[in-house]
């Protein structure tokens, strides 16, 4: 399956032209269960548009985050632009949508997920490719959908051309985590053009890691393009036994 794990995953695009509707999915085949019980985040990292370049209260933006958090029993979302690479506290300019990471969406005792749930992250674009709403659901094996709309403010529309998509750990801590249980898919569509993977960096503008991590690990994005394409996610092979607690 190559290397691709924790923050690095594939990076998808769409031949640098503007992301219509991109929707994640990711469902669940195992229990999602971090060792310590410490949580975990599901993140839709994106990159804006360079042509033209895209901008957020006047200041060009590099990079977009969507991201569904697991963490202090509760299923929570977050929505952060960035005019620059960071670290943490360095944010520069950008925009932080208000009850990141404090608004639930739903409860997740002992920060787990069980096998059968789905999160998803369905970006609502305009005509022009700006994202102009985020919908955040969370499905119970039951089939119960819990879901949070978010309607981004005009002077926070922007359009994007890549993602990539991590599952790491929660964005408060330590910002890291290791699975003990894990296994599922994760799904991507949009609503036009053809997803691919990127070979190499041709659509302009710094493409940003996250800087949290984790032991899991993804697959081969199959079938290689499309309009919707998907790959497997487990825990790494040659991860370390997980150490039991005293």
């Amino acid at each position: 399956m190559g290397s691709l794990s924790s923050s690095n995953n594939a990076i998808l695009v769409n031949k640098c032209q503007n992301l219509q509707n991109l929707t994640l999915s990711m469902q669940l085949v195992q229990d999602l269960i971090t060792f310590g019980n410490n949580g975990f985040s599901l993140q839709l990292n994106c990159y804006p548009q360079t042509n033209p370049q895209a901008t957020a209260q006047g200041k060009p933006m590099y990079w977009a985050q969507y991201v569904i958090a697991v963490e202090r029993s509760l299923v929570q979302y977050g929505i952060q632009y960035w005019s620059h690479a960071f670290s943490f506290g360095e944010k520069g300019f950008g925009y932080s949508a208000p009850g990141n990471y404090s608004a639930p969406i739903a409860t997740a005792p002992s920060n787990q997920l069980p096998k059968g749930s789905m999160l998803k992250i369905a970006l609502h674009t305009e005509s022009n490719g700006n994202v102009a709403k985020v919908k955040f659901s969370f499905t119970n094996p039951k089939g119960h959908v819990f879901p949070f709309e978010f309607t981004l403010p005009s002077n926070a529309l922007i359009a994007l051309y890549g993602f990539q998509v991590n599952l790491v750990g929660p964005p408060s801590g330590t910002h890291s985590c290791k699975f003990t249980s894990a296994s599922g898919f994760l799904n991507y569509s949009v609503s036009s053009g053809t997803l691919a993977v990127q070979n190499t960096n041709t659509c302009g503008g710094p493409q940003i890691p996250t800087a949290e991590t984790s032991n899991a690990f993804y697959g081969q994005v199959l079938p290689t393009s499309g309009q919707k394409v998907g790959q497997e996610f487990l825990l790494a092979v040659n991860s370390p036994p997980v150490p039991i607690l005293g």
